[in-house]
């Protein structure tokens, strides 16, 4: 995946990268792809709260039974994996998506300047 993310980067397109980017280092080495290609990095944060995420768990796994592609995750599954969680540091530079696209936008637009 990242040998194909670096092609498209060099060859000039706009990439979106969804993956969880669990740790600072994670981070780092994705932001190192972009930055071999010639391009800026954005990481966009999508901050949530447990509640937030158990309830949208809870909602997808009302749905497991009926989809073959689907997992059943419980919520002892979710404390687990969010202790493996690290958030975006200070250090890292990063965009806190709250809902506003145009901020995204805006730092897309700042990030090719």
């Amino acid at each position: 995946m990242a040998v194909d993310l670096g092609r498209q980067l060099k060859a000039g397109h706009d990439v979106v990268v969804d993956h969880g980017f669990w740790t600072p280092g994670d981070r780092a080495r994705w932001r190192g792809v972009a930055i071999d290609a010639g391009a800026t990095s954005v990481l966009v944060y999508l901050a949530a709260s447990h509640d937030e995420l158990w309830a949208r768990i809870s909602k997808r796994n009302e749905f497991h039974a009926d989809d073959p592609n689907s997992i059943y995750f419980s919520e002892s599954d979710l404390q687990r994996y969010r202790t493996r969680f690290v958030p975006p540091q200070a250090d890292e530079l990063h965009l806190v998506y709250d809902g506003d696209t145009a901020a995204v936008i805006a730092a897309l637009d700042a990030a090719r300047s």
